[in-house]
């Protein structure tokens, strides 16, 4: 993600921390029986640990937060959740594109290589509340679709392989918020899916820890940090990474 589009986050925030603070509102965390809803604009900046294969040509995948900084091209993630009592819905999506260069030597294939990654993430799952206060607690279930676009190029020689990824993986997981102070929550995620069913990954694990500031009625400043885990194998075609690192956003209740 470009620079300017912290800064702009940053001084969006600025602007409403002048105002007052008011009971901790973030996600939906009051009993109503009425429809309550939240969405959230975020930026997550993940360092990445793995191997990607396309076509059977191999890249390293291991990338530092400040490459994903430098050498990510567009990121974008948002997110809505409502609640009626008990029950609700939760949608989140990202979309990045990046790309990346590096050195190879004693390879079959040496030189440098050339990998562009376009991923896209929507979930959509369904919650239960078990606990409202002071202690919210959620389980849910769901599906999360996953598209990564890989492209390999090796311009020495050249060669060129790209294909598409394209899956959905069943999740199930669960979610607390502690409160900390008036207007501060922690909030804690986890959620397990893939199992090889059909088409989906073997595996995929995802975890999230938040802190919550509710500035006012409508507004709050969130922020954490963020791992998700996917090993995806379909025949020359391989994803096996971690994406891990800090994430900040803004939400709206209304």
């Amino acid at each position: 993600m470009k620079r300017k589009n912290f800064a702009v986050l940053f001084l969006v925030a600025s602007f409403f921390i002048t105002a007052d603070l008011s009971p901790a509102r973030a996600e939906v965390l009051e009993k109503s029986d009425h429809w309550r809803s939240f969405a959230a604009i975020y930026s997550w900046v993940p360092a990445i640990t793995g191997d990607v294969k396309i076509k059977g040509l191999e890249f390293d995948l291991d990338t530092t937060y400040s490459d994903t900084f430098s050498n990510t091209q567009f990121f974008f993630m948002g997110r809505y959740e409502g609640f009626k009592g008990r029950w609700g819905i939760m949608v989140d999506g990202m979309y990045a594109r990046l790309e990346k260069d590096k050195d190879y030597t004693g390879q079959a294939l040496p030189g440098k290589r050339q990998f562009k990654l376009t991923q896209s993430l929507v979930e959509v799952a369904i919650p239960y509340r078990l606990t409202w206060n002071p202690v919210v607690a959620d389980v849910f279930i769901g599906g999360r679709y996953n598209y990564i676009y890989g492209e390999i190029g090796i311009p020495s020689v050249p060669v060129k392989r790209d294909d598409t990824l394209a899956f959905v993986d069943p999740i199930v997981g669960g979610r607390v918020f502690f409160p900390l102070a008036k207007g501060w929550t922690l909030g804690l995620r986890g959620d397990l899916g893939g199992f090889g069913i059909g088409n989906a990954s073997d595996l995929a694990a995802n975890g999230v820890v938040s802190i919550n500031w509710q500035l006012n009625e409508l507004f709050s400043l969130h922020g954490g940090y963020r791992a998700l885990y996917m090993k995806y194998n379909s025949g020359d075609n391989e994803w096996n990474g971690t994406q891990h690192g800090p994430w900040l956003g803004i939400g709206f209740s209304f």
